[in-house]
């Protein structure tokens, strides 16, 4: 098999794990906080589910991408 096929399908696996994990991650926060005010001044759910969960997944997306994805001649 051609090695740019196990890379594509290994990024793709990444991709779809984040993915998951994401989704994982947002109904966590937003279904399992208690009903508080968070450090801003929102409901903390809000705060968490739509404030640090995403910033965090951005940062966690730019390490996997910077680590594990390759450019590779798709020629």
């Amino acid at each position: 098999m051609d090695r740019r096929y196990k890379q594509a399908n290994k990024e793709a696996k990444l991709s779809l794990l984040l993915t998951l994990i994401y989704f994982a991650a947002w109904i966590i926060s937003a279904y399992t906080v208690k009903d508080q005010t968070g450090f801003i001044g929102l409901p903390l759910w809000f705060e968490l589910s739509c404030i640090m969960v995403p910033l965090g997944f951005i940062l966690l997306c730019y390490i996997v991408v910077k680590k594990q994805f390759k450019n590779i001649p798709l020629e």
